[in-house]
């Protein structure tokens, strides 16, 4: 008897595309049947809001964003500077002033002699000295008044003949309309002038009192400035205080050469100009050699608009030749300053680019005036040697960091 035969091997089993049957083939339960939802949840991933905004356009709107920031920031500043224009102007003006005088203190001060009184003896001969200037600008236009106003009845009568016989050919009946248009357009606008002289004589106390503040923070700048600027620190978080200690200190120092750099080439352009008046034999050549002086701190274009000025009195006086030469010399010295005087009184430390001296000078005058136009360049310079300073810290931190986790 013959024993059967075992079955044939089934071999491997079936690949199978079905659920259940791949479910039993591994011996577990079957799935229940779906209705299809299930396949569109697991197929389709989900997707983060932020996917649908390319990388580029993220980074430019956290820039937007936080530009807008500061540029709300700047405008309470400038709102809060508009309010209290006068202390504040004061407290700049006083900053300067200590930026020039400070070298001075420091030197009496190693000398042995008292802080208060070292910083009184600076403060008075920087009044007196400042006085001085004041005094004779004051002595020479009143001095030259007459031959002045002699000088512009002169060319109104030249301007007037012009018009009569030049290329207009106006008549004496036009002119005389014109002059009496002007005439009474100060008649009828009285009250205006009256009201303008009013806030002009306001303006004069504000500026006196401004210039007795200046003069009371002056004063304890000198004296007490190292107690201010830690007081300052110590509002500051604790582990900002060296880093900011540090890069305050260097744009102060950076605002000090500046300042006192900006009034050796005020002295220098004054000097020029005032030579060369007094050659070309014009009666106001020391006065307009002093508001070359104080129109060169306001760099480049204040020189330009002295200058200017200066150009017109040449004309009234001598003629277009004179006024050529010196407007030769204001185009001279412009230059000078900014290729030559600039970049050697200055250290590389203080030296701005000429560009952004303009540009910040334009827009101070837009933002405030001439009162905006004087701090700008002292504050970008400030501010640029803050910035470095800043970053100067970091990477030293960084490399001093490095250094230790390599050692």
């Amino acid at each position: 008897m013959t024993s059967p035969e075992p079955p044939p091997d089934p071999g491997p089993p079936a690949e199978t595309n079905d659920p259940a049957a791949r479910a039993a083939m591994d011996g577990q339960q079957p799935a229940p049947p779906s209705d299809g939802s299930d396949f569109i949840t697991l197929s389709t991933p989900h997707r983060d809001s932020r996917d649908a905004v390319i990388w580029p356009v993220r980074v430019a709107a956290a820039w937007s964003w936080r530009l807008l920031a500061v540029a709300a920031g700047l405008y309470v500043v400038i709102l809060l500077f508009s309010k209290i224009h006068i202390v504040a102007f004061a407290f700049i003006v006083a900053l300067f002033f200590t930026a020039v005088l400070n070298p001075l203190d420091k030197r009496l001060e190693s000398l042995g002699l008292h802080k208060s009184a070292a910083a009184s003896l600076v403060l008075f001969a920087g009044i007196i000295v400042f006085g001085l200037i004041g005094w004779f600008v004051v002595v020479q236009i009143t001095s030259h008044a007459n031959t002045l106003g002699d000088q512009l009845t002169k060319v109104s009568e030249q301007i007037r003949d012009w018009l009569k016989n030049g290329p207009f050919h106006l008549r004496d009946a036009d002119l005389n309309n014109f002059t009496n248009s002007i005439t009474d357009a100060i008649k009828n606008n009285q009250g205006k002038l009256v009201s303008g002289a009013v806030s002009t004589a306001r303006t004069v106390f504000e500026v006196l009192g401004g210039l007795a503040l200046s003069i009371f923070s002056t004063f304890f700048l000198l004296r007490d400035g190292d107690l201010i600027w830690r007081w300052v620190l110590r509002l500051l978080p604790g582990p900002a205080r060296q880093q900011v200690d540090y890069a305050g200190r260097r744009g102060w120092f950076s605002l000090g050469g500046y300042v006192r750099g900006q009034v050796i080439i005020a002295f220098i352009h004054a000097v020029t100009i005032t030579i060369l008046l007094f050659i070309l034999r014009i009666p106001l050549a020391a006065a307009l050699g002093v508001l070359i002086f104080l129109g060169s701190f306001i760099p480049i274009l204040g020189l330009t608009i002295s200058g200017a000025l200066c150009v017109g009195v040449a004309l009234l006086e001598h003629g277009v030749g004179a006024a050529i030469i010196v407007a030769v010399a204001i185009i001279v010295l412009v230059q000078v300053e900014g290729h030559l005087l600039q970049p050697i009184i200055m250290s590389r430390a203080v030296h701005i680019h000429p560009l952004a001296v303009v540009l910040a000078v334009a827009a101070g005058t837009v933002i405030y005036g001439i009162v905006g136009a004087l701090i700008a360049v002292p504050l970008v310079a400030f501010v640029n040697a803050f910035v470095r300073a800043l970053r100067e810290w970091r990477q030293d931190a960084a490399a001093e960091r490095e250094k230790a986790a390599n050692a």
